[in-house]
């Protein structure tokens, strides 16, 4: 191995390092609790060496959301078969939210830095601007296509306007982890916040569902 590839093995090590050690802490802390002063020190860096590999905090967040929001968009995929009403599919993707976060709590807290890189409307995907966040912007047309595909299949209200409502969808689920992600773990109440998850998921499926809809679509299972 050359100097250069030894060089750029070293520094994506070290970046891989930074990258668990921010989520140990906001994990620990809640994400306003980290500074980059402070994961500079855990890592036992200078802050000036952190920034060769993170421009800002911004940055740092952005990737680990990145991998946070994919790893969910892939767990709800598996899970939404192509034989679902848009009823059964909205029913798995928030029964899968609540799956995961019963598993693995870190997957949806690491989901919840999104807020803090777009706070003013943190759940709405610019899609005709350079600022479109990618996984947001995939959440928001998968959740749109499940909608107009429950409209057209009559297991949702006629009245459900798609888009509107899978922003209205994002912006309740985005508040939902917001809060979660700013918490230190010590203050996290994992049965509450789970109960709290499946209230208000169940709360719009009965808004938006079809009169005529199976009753059991409209409770979800704890995590």
């Amino acid at each position: 191995m050359g100097i250069y590839e030894r060089k750029e093995r070293e520094k994506n090590e070290r970046r891989a390092l930074i990258l668990d050690m921010a989520r140990r802490l906001i994990l620990e802390r809640g994400v306003d609790s980290v500074s980059m002063q402070e994961l500079a020190n855990a890592c036992e860096l200078s802050k000036g060496a952190l920034y060769l590999y993170f421009d800002n905090k911004e940055a740092l967040l952005a990737e680990i959301f990145h991998e946070a929001a994919s790893a969910f968009i892939g767990y709800v995929h598996e899970r939404i078969r192509p034989e679902d009403t848009g009823l059964q599919a909205i029913h798995r993707l928030w029964s899968s939210y609540l799956e995961l976060f019963g598993q693995s709590s870190d997957i949806i807290v690491l989901f919840g830095v999104k807020n803090a890189l777009a706070p003013e409307y943190p759940w709405k995907a610019e899609a005709d601007s350079g600022d479109a966040i990618p996984e947001t912007a995939a959440m928001l047309g998968l959740i749109a296509d499940i909608l107009a595909k429950g409209v057209a299949d009559g297991s949702l209200d006629p009245a459900v306007v798609p888009d509107r409502v899978a922003h209205s969808i994002m912006m309740i689920a985005g508040g939902i982890v917001e809060n979660i992600a700013r918490l230190p773990v010590h203050m996290r109440n994992h049965t509450l916040i789970l109960e709290e998850m499946k209230t208000t998921f169940e709360i719009v499926l009965r808004g938006i569902a079809s009169r005529t809809c199976d009753p059991g679509l409209l409770n979800l299972s704890g995590g």
